[in-house]
């Protein structure tokens, strides 16, 4: 008998840095610059994944109508991006999209390996193992049934399901040592991910252990245990909290056939309860949202994928890394929802200024808007920009921008008419908004209407009242410019 070792799942974190300046003497060529200046200093963090620092590269200037301003740097050529009307899907259309036939299935390498449990195999506490957290060819099949539509569940093969349902059932009656029906170690750590890239609300596992059993050297059975952090008195002790931070979000949530009003509604009340904590405790899974307020991106994840699935919206877990200003790399976790029939990808950690002004230290965090937009239902392009999508789960080519949060909003500029501009101001100045944001769909948007609003201080035409300057914020690497009112 051979004893499998523990595994950890991944902790995912980030920080944030800002790169601020003003054209009044205040410039500063990076965050650190700034801060040590300050006399501040970033938090540390020491975990299995290192700590990142920028979300984008971010600026906040302040330019008045009698100061001169050096040029942007035009490159030589640009691509209008092309829009396409995206059609609507059922379920079973969107999975035929993805294509993925029995070969392509995550696990279909590891076919050999799954076996058929039948009773006559079993010792006696084999069998009553099973039998105690409910494992039997019905209960499975019933199982089975209930997996239907979820993310990664979808993607594994039939044999595959099985093992999934086997851990999921052992994990959800805290079982120990309950035979699953693979002889692959591999398998069991692939389909453990898929398991709890479905479920965030298994909230009391953060790995296992396995025992292997062998003859000649050869494994004929795995028994498996989740690795389980509390009791289960103290689960149902946090779950009772957690029903209620949900319920109270779920009174307001609205009440529409369209999912965009249930995403954003989900986002910003994450965004506005939660702040970003690298030292939360239980900081990897849900309860660091719902009962402490204080989380880092796995937790923001799993809180928006846990509230949008009690709503009936699919919403995935996606792993992967992140490239920010001063390293490549960092280990991160989003979502990839499906709103309307079609999907996009989420960013709530990268959304919430909190995380953005490195938990609370940083010098101006008045000129960031509390809710960051910029991840809100993009497209796998956008993403692309400062993610990098971990293969362990097959992610679908998210293309349309119907559903995207500046598009919706009436925010998102394909041209550099001016008109379009005015016409935004004099919105956000009758809804009270503090900002103006403007969201461009290309590089060559971007920098026209940056020459234009602010190098030849157009800007000023359309700010109301008495205004000698104006601040405002860009993230370039999303093409987003905000002037602040």
């Amino acid at each position: 008998m051979k004893l499998g070792g523990a595994r950890k799942s991944l902790v995912l974190l980030l920080c944030l840095a800002l790169s601020c300046g003003s054209l009044t003497g205040c410039r500063y060529s990076s965050v650190d610059e700034y801060l040590e200046q300050l006399g501040m200093k970033e938090p540390e963090y020491h975990d299995e994944f290192a700590a990142s620092d920028s979300a984008s590269t971010e600026s906040t200037y302040v330019i008045s109508q009698d100061t001169s301003i050096s040029d942007q740097q035009f490159g030589q050529t640009y691509a209008e991006a092309e829009s396409s009307q995206i059609p609507a899907y059922d379920f079973e259309t969107i999975l035929d999209e993805v294509g993925i036939q029995d070969s392509e299935h995550a696990d279909a390498v590891f076919s050999s390996s799954y076996k058929n449990i039948t009773p006559d195999e079993l010792d006696a506490d084999m069998k009553e193992g099973r039998e105690k957290v409910g494992l039997n060819a019905e209960t499975i099949a019933a199982r089975k049934e209930q997996q239907k539509g979820l993310y990664a569940y979808e993607r594994l093969t039939e044999s595959g399901k099985t093992l999934y349902v086997e851990i999921l059932t052992i994990i959800e009656n805290l079982g120990e040592n309950i035979l699953v029906s693979t002889t692959s170690d591999d398998a069991i750590d692939l389909v453990f991910d898929y398991v709890l890239a479905d479920h965030p609300e298994l909230f009391y596992v953060d790995g296992y252990h396995y025992t292997n059993y062998t003859i000649d050297n050869v494994i004929t059975k795995i028994a498996f245990t989740g690795n389980y952090l509390y009791s289960a008195q103290e689960i149902n002790r946090r779950q009772t909290k957690i029903n209620n931070y949900v319920n109270q979000c779920l009174e307001g949530a609205p009440s529409s056939e369209d999912d965009y009003f249930a995403i954003k509604y989900v986002y910003e009340y994450l965004i506005r309860n939660t702040e970003y904590d690298v030292d939360a405790p239980d900081n990897q899974n849900i309860c660091s949202v719902f009962i402490n307020g204080r989380s880092v991106c796995s937790g923001y994840s799993k809180a928006m994928q846990y509230i949008l699935n009690k709503l009936g919206i699919q919403c995935s877990l996606v792993t992967g890394t992140v490239t920010t200003k001063k390293s490549s790399g960092v280990r991160h976790a989003w979502n990839l929802v499906l709103c309307n029939n079609t999907y996009y990808y989420v960013d709530v950690t990268w959304g919430d200024s909190s995380y953005q002004t490195g938990n609370g230290e940083n010098a101006d965090s008045t000129k960031l808007p509390a809710v960051n937009y910029d991840y809100l239902c993009v497209t796998t392009e956008e993403i692309l920009k400062n993610h990098t999508i971990s293969d362990r789960i097959s992610m679908p080519e998210c293309t349309s921008m119907k559903d995207n949060y500046y598009v919706r909003e009436d925010e998102y500029f394909t041209t550099t008419e001016l008109e379009l501009v005015k016409d935004l101001f004099e919105r956000r100045y009758a809804d009270g908004s503090e900002n103006v944001i403007i969201k461009c769909d290309s590089r060559y948007v971007y920098d026209v209407l940056f020459e234009l609003l602010v190098t030849q201080r157009k800007v000023f035409e359309y700010m109301q009242g008495d205004n000698a300057t104006v601040s405002y914020t860009t993230f370039a690497d999303t093409y987003t410019i905000i002037f602040w009112l």
